[in-house]
């Protein structure tokens, strides 16, 4: 885009605002080889793959977000974004939101990339981060937990999880995750190696990726509580809430949940029945609009938040917006930090698609992009390098 457009709809006529409208929607599907494949409880890669949605207007404006692929209902029904104001952003998301329990409309699943496109062209058009749109800024800098610490062929898996673990924690992060669900004693003596490499001081999330029934999840949360665990992650499958409750009055480390569920689905099934004690939504189900409900139905049940990430940096900074406006879940002086996932796995593309670098700086935080819109800029280049796949729509 030319920046004397930014400058003709940001400080000339008011009325062009009312007549920028969106002239197309392009789906962009990334694929990339890695060089070392790892693995989790339910299987092994040996690569990565993300989609974007990149939204075009008639003033020159481009928005982008990070979604999934997708696009069948846009393809039948363009004219349910193309021709429409991106100033409609809460409406079209209205009319794209994947399905709450007991509805019959079925939602794209491009939605919350589509959904973050939007926001940001609206920050493009007014000249300001998609941050000050979402609300009051509560920071500007945002605490990431490192996201790593997968399966890899290691001969010996306990030892290899806590050589990584020491390499994280000397590069300044102060939160880990790692991946259990390989069987309760495997589980065990992992959790066990690295936070014996990290030592007490460093946070430590654990997720199973939904590998145990109820009654092993609880068996085998009793045998982690000693190792002072920052959550259990999806021990179960998301769906099974009375194994939630379960193990909500069986186990003592935090459960955490909800990358999956539509943000319908997150207030209603987790939030509202206080059934996680931190939910997960993921930026390409709830997209930012979503996001901005969470947001305040956490902040009033006293739920803590914490984004899904495993994506491109375009997701990466979008979530740093939305976490720059979420309010801390107490006002006491050792509040639990404000965090969101930041994916150190390998991944060819993820901050290839953008110039701009996201990366932790000397305390351990991240920035939150400045520039107008995302206020990141998207490599056309590197994304044909690493498109498998396309869709017009408009």
């Amino acid at each position: 885009m030319q920046s004397s457009n930014i400058a003709a709809l940001s400080e000339g006529d008011g009325r062009a605002l009312g007549r920028l409208r969106i002239t197309g929607v392009k789906v962009h599907q990334l694929r990339g080889k890695l060089k070392e494949r790892f693995g989790w409880s339910l299987r092994w890669t040996d690569q990565r793959e993300a989609t974007l949605v990149e939204v075009t207007t008639d003033a020159g404006l481009t928005g982008w977000g990070d979604g999934g692929w997708g696009g069948e209902l846009l393809r039948s029904r363009p004219e349910l974004v193309a021709g429409r104001s991106p100033f409609e952003v809460e409406a079209i998301f209205e009319d794209l939101r994947p399905p709450a329990r007991g509805q019959q409309r079925a939602g794209p699943a491009t939605a919350g990339g589509l959904d973050v496109a939007l926001w940001d062209i609206l920050g493009q058009a007014l000249g300001v981060p998609v941050w000050r749109l979402l609300g009051p800024r509560c920071r500007d800098r945002v605490q990431p937990y490192c996201t790593a610490l997968y399966r890899k062929d290691w001969p010996d898996l306990g030892a290899g999880l806590a050589a990584e673990a020491r390499e994280w924690k000397r590069r300044g992060f102060r939160h880990l995750k790692m991946k259990i669900g390989y069987g309760p004693e495997t589980d065990v003596a992992i959790v066990r190696a690295v936070r014996e490499a990290i030592g007490n001081e460093i946070g430590l999330g654990v997720d199973a990726n939904c590998a145990y029934d109820a009654a092993t999840a609880i068996a085998l949360g009793r045998r982690l509580e000693p190792f002072n665990l920052m959550w259990l992650e999806e021990p179960i499958y998301a769906e099974d809430f009375e194994g939630y409750r379960r193990l909500r009055e069986a186990v003592r480390i935090p459960l955490a949940g909800g990358e999956s569920f539509p943000a319908d689905r997150i207030i209603r099934d987790y939030i509202q029945p206080r059934l996680l004690d931190i939910v997960q939504p993921e930026p390409v189900t709830v997209g930012l609009t979503g996001g901005r409900r969470l947001s305040y139905l956490c902040w009033l049940n006293h739920v803590r938040l914490v984004p899904h990430n495993w994506g491109t940096a375009v997701r990466t900074a979008a979530i740093l917006h939305w976490m720059a406006t979420v309010p801390p879940v107490t006002e006491a002086l050792n509040a639990p930090p404000v965090l969101f996932e930041f994916d150190q796995t390998e991944n060819p593309f993820r901050e290839a698609v953008v110039k701009e670098r996201i990366a932790i700086e000397e305390d351990g935080l991240i920035p939150v992009p400045a520039g107008p819109g995302l206020g990141v800029t998207v490599v056309r280049e590197a994304v044909e390098q690493f498109r498998t796949g396309f869709i017009t729509i408009g």
